[in-house]
């Protein structure tokens, strides 16, 4: 036990750092939303919008959440696939059956706790759980699902069911085209999303509001467009792109970029740009929610533009080619890295503790006299937000301690490369 917990702060000298501060604040993004979301759903739709028309643009990235859900899937591409890379550059291939069961191995044992304990709590939909733990509940109707939140995992595991065998078949490949093709997969992501939102019309005619709850539309935009691999894979490429270049192109990369330090600046500033663009783009605001070619062009390309992003900031930094060092040094903190251990478990039950703590926190505060409902609003989704994240790292720490790193031990067993998500670069015939 005790060493379980010691782990939770060891933190390699080769580690990529930043990740830890991206990942925590990935989930605390998440937590946010959804402490705002569930006060809609007990409060009322037209209460949630009248927060998302009269906030202040610092507080607009509240409402784009589904952002850090791609900050998520961009981080997963960028480790997995250095894993991947990291055996492929040793051994010439990808032993399939070992790296499925350390994936199994993961994400399963705690996620099965949770889940068995929704079945037996007998909550929503708990009869479709069975989903959940192969892996395929995206495939239901976002009203069958249980745990509506793990269609994430969903999503990651299917994608890595056909990651390593993509990147085998191209490595044995006659010129090893692996970057073309990623390149090319990314670019079709976007012509999916495109296919999709034209060929069902409840999508490519509706307003940004209706995607998310208008009757007759929703179910379709969550089912086809929301949390669906084929329309959601992107970021993943996004980050195995950036494993690619960072494992096998680093030193003409980083020379190239060193005697170009202004296009090295332009490109990073740009990067960043972008992400604060999409964090803060107030779409689900009454004025730019509306349909038509500008709205359609935003639902096409900001997960992937977001993603890329994302991706070149993170490359930047670990060539040590980041002009904004503060950045990168806070969420490289120390501190960090405990929080980032947890995220997983925290984010499988946050949803449960933050409605838990938004309906406590709502009807107690109706009872206070002089406060108007902008005033309930707000105070519900301030406690709820402190509460919760308090709630979940006591309760991540619980799991790790007792489930995660017990399988994670045993995981090592299996292992492909001990460290395999350290910075060292790669000797290779590329």
């Amino acid at each position: 036990m005790k060493q379980n917990f010691s782990a939770l702060f060891d933190q390699g000298g080769e580690t990529f750092h930043l990740i830890n501060g991206l990942r925590f604040f990935s989930f605390f993004w998440i937590l946010v939303f959804h402490a705002a979301y569930i006060h809609g759903l007990i409060a009322g739709k037209d209460i949630f919008f009248n927060l998302t028309d009269t906030a202040p643009p610092w507080l607009w990235w509240i409402w784009n959440a589904d952002k850090a859900v791609d900050l998520f899937f961009v981080i997963s591409g960028f480790l997995i696939s250095v894993i991947l890379f990291k055996e492929l550059n040793r051994s010439g291939t990808i032993k399939l059956k070992r790296f499925y069961l350390r994936r199994y191995l993961r994400l399963t044992p705690i996620y099965a706790l949770i889940v068995l304990i929704y079945w037996l709590s007998q909550s929503r939909n708990y009869e479709w759980v069975w989903t959940n733990l192969l892996y395929i509940n995206n495939f239901l109707p976002v009203d069958k699902m249980a745990l509506h939140w793990t269609w994430t995992l969903a999503v990651e595991e299917q994608f890595y069911l056909m990651l390593p065998l993509i990147l085998a078949v191209l490595y044995k490949s006659a010129g090893k085209p692996i970057l073309p093709v990623l390149i090319g997969m990314l670019l079709l992501s976007l012509l999916i999303r495109l296919g999709v939102m034209w060929y069902y019309p409840e999508i490519w005619h509706a307003s940004y509001r209706e995607m998310l709850i208008g009757d007759g539309v929703y179910p379709v935009f969550y089912a086809k467009l929301y949390d669906n691999l084929i329309t959601r894979y992107g970021p993943f490429v996004c980050g195995a792109i950036a494993a690619y270049l960072y494992c096998f192109k680093q030193d003409e990369l980083s020379a190239w970029l060193r005697r170009h330090r202004q296009i090295c600046r332009g490109a990073l500033i740009g990067a960043l740009g972008v992400a604060l663009l999409f964090t803060l783009f107030p779409v689900m605001g009454a004025e730019f929610s509306q349909p038509g070619p500008w709205l359609r062009a935003y639902v096409v390309t900001h997960r992937t533009l977001f993603a890329a992003a994302i991706a070149w900031f993170m490359l930047m930094v670990f060539l040590n080619l980041d002009s904004f060092r503060l950045l990168s040094r806070f969420l490289s903190l120390r501190c960090w890295q405990p929080l980032s251990q947890l995220t997983y478990s925290m984010y499988l039950v946050h949803f449960i503790v933050v409605y838990a703590c938004v309906q406590n926190a709502y009807h107690n505060l109706l009872l206070v006299d002089g406060l108007d409902q902008t005033s309930v609003a707000v105070y519900t989704i301030l406690i709820s937000v402190v509460l919760s994240l308090l709630l979940t790292v006591i309760i991540g720490v619980l799991c790790w301690l007792l489930v995660e790193k017990p399988f994670l031990n045993m995981r090592d067993l299996f292992q492909v490369n001990k460290g395999a998500t350290t910075t060292r670069p790669l000797h290779h015939d590329l």
